[in-house]
C-alpha cells in the first residue's frame, strides 16, 4: 500500500525535523538505493540530538514517547507498516550525534 509506506516515511521525516530543531547546522539526509540483494533501502539520517541508549530499546513500543507533545504511536505504526509490507526497519543512534533509520523492502 503506497500511501501507508508514504505515511511511514513522512513520520520518520517529521521525527528528523524535530530532532534537528535546536541544532546550529541542521542536516537531514534521505537516501534510496537498490541493494545487491535487489532490495530497496531507504535511509533517513539527521544530525540532531540522537536517541539515548536507554530509550532505544523502547522506541517501537506503542505509546512510548519522550516528547512533550508526542503520542508514542508514530514509530510503532511505522514498524507495523514495514512488517505488513514484508520489510524491516532498524535504527542507529548516538546521543548528541544524530540518528539514522533504515527501511528495507
Amino acid at each position: 500500500d503506497k500511501s501507508l509506506v508514504e505515511q511511514a516515511i513522512i513520520n520518520l521525516m517529521l521525527n528528523a525535523i524535530d530532532a534537528v530543531d535546536n541544532v546550529s547546522k541542521p542536516k537531514i539526509i534521505i537516501n534510496v538505493i537498490l541493494s545487491e540483494e535487489n532490495r530497496t533501502i531507504v535511509t533517513i539520517e539527521d544530525n540532531g540530538k540522537g536517541i539515548p541508549a536507554e530509550d532505544l530499546e523502547n522506541i517501537f513500543v506503542p505509546f512510548y514517547t519522550t516528547k512533550r507533545s508526542g503520542s508514542g504511536i508514530g514509530l510503532s505504526m511505522t514498524r507495523q507498516i514495514m512488517f505488513l509490507h514484508k520489510g524491516n526497519i532498524s535504527v542507529k543512534s548516538e546521543s548528541g550525534f544524530g540518528t539514522k533509520f533504515i527501511l528495507s523492502f
